[in-house]
């Protein structure tokens, strides 16, 4: 198992007893690169960026991020744009992949998506993941004019815009959304193919379009209390669709974020009944990968649980992770069979 990092550049992770939340702090003392720089330094596999334009001042979307639907941003929320950031991170690390948690895709233009990530690909020296979505908060795509009925046939277009763009001398493209001829997008990612594009989902329609249409899955597991298995049923839905176009499951990413916090023997918190999934002494947070790894996730994506709201929390929690928990990780084998070398 592999264990990446939820970049800061939205806040500070913090939960209670029934939902996660991110604390907006000031764009100053974010220190993203830095923060990239300490994951890198603690054998952290990758970095994954989350994706905002707006904040709108009330919203009734139920937020994908807990099980209730809990809002988790304030109403003026101070966001970093994450591939401007990636492109910083990218000049100041060497190893660690860079990662979309996810790229709401109908939000931009997929042509404009398509050169920014190849330019994150080729300053990074071939290290991009491009997390994917079709979005959820309803009143953000109102701002930006783009109807939120239409964004999974928008992102499923936009897929294959970037797949095209990555790949082809000169792009055409004739959808239902979007149409070009004969245009060139250069220079190319490093990654060939391309680099490996993975849908972040929950529900049966996004694991039937990670598997036609993408190269892994990725739901989310931040709710306090989530279960490893929540999301078997999708797993089996994309394995059945794997197999009628005849692929096979070892070349597909099966992935998940949670939150994580690593405490000593006598925080409060590890004597928690029920505790909260991957917080508690080293060796509570490893029993819990094990689960995720027994569910058939290869790499856990890390929302570090702050609760102090600072950024030096942030760098504390890494260098535990980096000591305690990375070290013991590679003993720990995901089942299923999915890819595991990315």
């Amino acid at each position: 198992m592999q264990i990446g990092l939820y970049a800061n550049t939205h806040g500070v992770g913090y939960r209670d007893n029934d939902n996660n939340y991110t604390r907006s702090v000031p764009a100053e003392n974010l220190e993203p690169v830095a923060i990239a720089q300490t994951a890198e330094r603690n054998g952290f596999h990758s970095i994954w960026f989350p994706d905002h334009v707006c904040m709108p001042a009330e919203t009734k979307s139920a937020h994908i991020a807990n099980k209730s639907g809990a809002r988790s941003y304030s109403p003026r929320h101070e966001m970093l744009d994450g591939a401007v950031v990636m492109g910083a991170v990218a000049s100041s690390t060497t190893r660690i992949k860079l990662g979309t948690s996810v790229l709401v895709a109908p939000y931009r233009s997929p042509l404009s998506d398509a050169r920014q990530f190849a330019t994150v690909d080729v300053l990074s020296g071939g290290r991009l993941l491009l997390g994917v979505g079709a979005g959820w908060m309803a009143e953000e795509f109102d701002a930006l004019g783009v109807p939120f009925a239409e964004r999974g046939k928008r992102t499923v277009e936009c897929i294959e815009i970037y797949k095209r763009s990555w790949q082809d001398d000169f792009v055409s493209f004739d959808g239902d959304y979007y149409s070009f001829a004969n245009v060139s997008m250069d220079p190319k990612p490093l990654q060939k193919p391309h680099p490996a594009i993975i849908y972040g989902g929950m529900s049966p329609l996004g694991a039937r379009r990670a598997a036609a249409y993408c190269d892994g899955f990725y739901p989310v597991f931040l709710d306090p209390f989530a279960d490893p298995n929540r999301h078997s049923d999708l797993q089996t839905i994309i394995k059945s669709d794997l197999d009628t176009a005849g692929r096979d499951p070892s070349t597909f990413i099966m992935m998940a974020a949670t939150t994580m916090r690593v405490t000593d023997s006598d925080d409060p918190l590890t004597h928690q009944t029920p505790r909260k999934i991957c917080t508690g002494t080293a060796e509570q947070v490893l029993e819990d990968l094990e689960k995720f790894a027994a569910a058939g996730y290869s790499l856990v994506v890390a929302k570090m649980d702050c609760p102090s709201g600072e950024v030096e929390e942030i760098h504390e929690q890494i260098t535990r992770v980096g000591h305690e928990i990375i070290p013991e990780c590679s003993q720990i084998l995901a089942a299923g069979g999915w890819r595991t070398d990315f």
